[in-house]
């Protein structure tokens, strides 16, 4: 009598358990079909923080307002980070949904360090960046770097190492070119030509600069050009007295 009692009860536990699991999969259903309808509602903005220029701004704006149509659960925030990355003005994304109907775009701004001699920018990631140079804030004032063509990562960083090494003595490039030959030649603020010729750059530019701190600095207003294409010193071309 009690091995049947117990046997009763254990099927009287099993029908409870599968009754609960029954009546949970069945609130579970209807919820989902119950918030089916909002979440697939369409979003209700997209905010877009960035500081590139007004105008460009507002065309990007416009571009992200085309996702509004997409749901909350439904925009691709890859595809829509990868159409905002392909903005000129814009340096890196981030896009992230704020819930329960939006989605925020994070865009940082292109730093330029440079203008290109043959048109465009050059950003801080030695990429050649083609934008409207009167919305550049300091474009005059940017340097110029000039090269062969696909050459503006390595003139970037040839020209931050040059900086380094001429900054000891106040001076400030204003020009650094590479002929077709592969000859670089520097334009200071000062006027003085310094040309490095095409092979160990740096190291002359070193040689140069020591020579020049101990020897030229006090004459530099005199000084055209300074060639430091020899191996043990360099030649200097004096400006013509007036």
């Amino acid at each position: 009598m009690a091995m049947s009692d117990s046997a009763q009860k254990g099927r009287w536990g099993w029908g409870a358990r599968f009754l609960l699991v029954l009546v949970l999969v069945t609130a579970g259903v209807l919820s989902w079909q119950a918030i089916q309808p909002w979440l697939q509602r369409p979003l209700q903005q997209i905010i877009l923080q960035t500081d590139i220029p007004t105008s460009e701004k507002a065309a990007l704006q416009a571009q992200l307002n085309d996702h509004l149509a997409d749901s909350f659960f439904g925009a691709d925030l890859q595809r829509i980070q990868q159409e905002v990355q392909h903005h000129p003005w814009v340096s890196d994304v981030k896009v992230s949904r704020i819930w329960p109907n939006r989605l925020m775009v994070e865009a940082s701004e292109q730093i330029f360090i440079a203008r290109w001699q043959g048109g465009g920018l050059i950003n801080n990631k030695g990429e050649s960046v083609l934008v409207e140079p009167g919305q550049v804030k300091g474009f005059s004032r940017l340097p110029i770097l000039g090269g062969l063509e696909g050459s503006a990562w390595a003139m970037s960083q040839l020209y931050r190492q040059m900086s380094w090494l001429v900054e000891r003595d106040d001076l400030i490039i204003v020009q650094l070119t590479m002929t077709h030959r592969g000859a670089v030649e520097l334009y200071l603020r000062n006027g003085i030509v310094l040309v490095l010729g095409r092979e160990q750059v740096l190291q002359r530019l070193k040689r140069l600069m020591k020579i020049y701190h101990s020897h030229l600095a006090a004459k530099a207003i005199a000084i055209k050009r300074i060639d430091g294409r020899y191996p043990y010193g360099v030649s200097v071309v004096w400006k013509e007295a007036s």
